[in-house]
């Protein structure tokens, strides 16, 4: 069942949305411009702060391209587009991840931009919760992969910055090292770090992004047919098949232990569990009807399967590195 939502809906809420994503664009893009005019009017001390420093550009500018998408979707409506509830649904993740982004820019450079930046995405956020659509399926398997592939595109980008960093100034150090045993320097010279004659992830990259979307597509309420969910599958499954060899070359191998890769790792290892239980529970992948109920039963279970391969990596991890006496 489609939820329609009422007159007053229709022109109330995407006039808030207008408001708030129109002043929130505003505001971004003048803290945008004031951190470039400030960084090109400080010559050679100039310096990058807080999530500026470690996104390698002004950070309001990522909020701006937030904003920018929810003001084209409320414009629209108040345009007389016919904007689905599944929709707004879908929108609900990009507010919440704009909200929790100035939260972390202000915590580590304060600014008052950023204050009400957070508030205005939240107004958003606010009101896509109000539209979304309560009859979605699938809704908690859109919402697993919206915020896994959120947290595996930022770590993939911030690799990549590190990465573009040594190339810039070898002499500079990523930012990720933290010591002798945790750090990512080694893994991004190394020969594994561009397994496929370019940096590894590149593939993150562009892989979460395609999760993302997926994602969104779920909490929307779009379906997919069967070939779909079995190449979404053979995807992942690669995802995990290359983490996996990542993860022995770095710890038998490499001898180091890269936190955005572990973010990576502990990110692709659930969805490879989640999206297989659900192709296999789902009929996707053929089963029999008692194969099917096994695995809809199992579901439930994922979370402690993915444990277990956190703790094989973590006695792994130990037994050749002696983590714990070595931190």
């Amino acid at each position: 069942m489609t939820l329609i939502p009422s007159v007053k809906a229709r022109t109330l809420h995407p006039a808030i949305l207008v408001v708030a994503a129109g002043l929130g664009v505003i505001s971004s893009f003048i803290s945008t411009v004031a951190s470039i005019e400030g960084i090109a009017s400080a010559g050679k001390a100039a310096a990058l702060v807080g999530a500026d420093n470690e996104l390698g550009y002004p950070s309001s500018a990522f909020s701006m391209v937030l904003f920018a998408i929810i003001l084209a979707v409320a414009v629209a409506e108040l345009a007389g587009a016919v904007i689905t509830p599944g929709w707004w649904t879908a929108l609900a993740p990009v507010a919440a991840l704009g909200v929790a982004f100035e939260i972390w820019a202000a915590y580590l450079a304060f600014s008052w931009f950023l204050v009400v930046q957070g508030l205005l995405m939240a107004i958003v956020l606010v009101v896509a919760v109000l539209r979304r659509s309560r009859d979605v399926a699938d809704s908690a398997l859109g919402s697993f992969l919206v915020v896994t592939a959120i947290v595996g595109f930022f770590s993939a980008f911030r690799l990549t910055v590190d990465k573009v960093g040594t190339y810039v100034d070898p002499s500079i150090a990523p930012s990720c090292n933290f010591s002798v045993l945790v750090e990512c320097g080694t893994n991004l010279k190394s020969w594994q770090g561009s397994l496929f004659g370019f940096p590894n992830p590149l593939l993150g990259i562009g892989g979460w992004i395609a999760v993302l979307m997926v994602g969104i597509m779920l909490l929307a309420g779009l379906r997919f047919r069967r070939w779909f969910w079995i190449a979404f599958n053979v995807g992942v499954a690669g995802a995990l098949a290359l983490v996996i060899w990542l993860i022995f070359q770095s710890i038998f191998v490499l001898g180091t232990l890269c936190p955005w890769c572990m973010t990576t790792w502990f990110v692709t290892i659930p969805v490879f569990w989640v999206v297989t239980f659900h192709n296999l529970k789902s009929g996707n992948i053929p089963l029999p009807d008692a194969g099917r109920r096994f695995f809809a039963a199992g579901y439930g279970w994922i979370p402690l399967i993915t444990l277990v391969c956190y703790l094989v990596v973590a006695v792994a991890a130990q037994l050749q590195l002696d983590v714990i006496n070595r931190l």
